[in-house]
């Protein structure tokens, strides 16, 4: 709820609920549970409020590290023990069923790691599967401050250390210069306008509608995606 360019983000409203539903909704389609892991900052309060509303749990921990909020979400008691879990960033309403399943079932238990590269995709409609003991034994003392923001990242740029795989999309979705996640008032003023066109929006329809209407590009065009991953 804190973000500097786009404050409150989370729960502001979206194709007849709040970003955060529409997130939750998406999540539940492939997922068998839905766990929200916010921060302990009172910012974040209206968060848990609203996962209770909804009937979704909510885990908090620290502001700035989330990998140790993933840590301490994963080690909660209400928290399924599964052997892999999926990473979803909350600001990213358009998250791919479709895209998720195909990742989902690419899952081997010799990997660790499995995604597809930002590079090919349209901000905002992938999300990442990781391997649980995998990631529980990561050395969380030796993490550098990249990593502990960016809760994945020491998975993927330690070439070698572990095996990560990287999918190949859908030709239909391979769209990198569109942006569908939510990090200035601009992109809120487009993914609004989408779901304005059509409440129940799949991430492939949205990129349909968007190179179908280059007007709609253009409104977030200009901006730029804050830090890497």
């Amino acid at each position: 709820m804190s973000s500097s360019r786009l404050p409150g983000k989370a729960l502001l409203p979206l194709g007849g609920a709040t970003v955060l539903d529409q997130v939750v909704r998406r999540a539940a389609a492939f997922s068998k549970q839905v766990v929200v892991c916010t921060s302990v900052d009172k910012t974040d309060d209206p968060i848990e409020s609203h996962c209770r509303e909804i009937g979704v749990h909510c885990v908090r921990g620290p502001l700035e590290d989330v990998f140790d909020r993933f840590r301490t979400t994963l080690a909660h008691p209400r928290v399924e023990n599964t052997e892999w879990f999926a990473r979803i960033t909350g600001d990213c309403p358009l998250i791919s069923v479709e895209l998720a399943q195909r990742l989902l079932d690419a899952r081997d238990k010799n990997l660790d790691y499995v995604c597809v590269p930002q590079t090919i995709l349209p901000r905002g409609i992938s999300i990442e599967v990781v391997r649980r003991p995998t990631f529980e034994n990561i050395d969380h003392s030796r993490l550098d401050s990249a990593e502990k923001e960016h809760v994945t990242l020491h998975l993927y740029e330690k070439k070698g250390r572990y095996n990560c795989l990287w999918l190949d999309p859908p030709e239909a979705i391979r769209h990198p210069e569109l942006r569908l996640t939510l990090d200035y008032a601009e992109d809120y003023a487009l993914i609004k306008a989408l779901f304005d066109r059509d409440p129940d929006l799949s991430a492939e329809t949205a990129i349909a509608h968007l190179l179908s209407n280059p007007e709609l590009i253009a409104i977030n065009a200009n901006c730029a995606q804050k830090g890497a991953r």
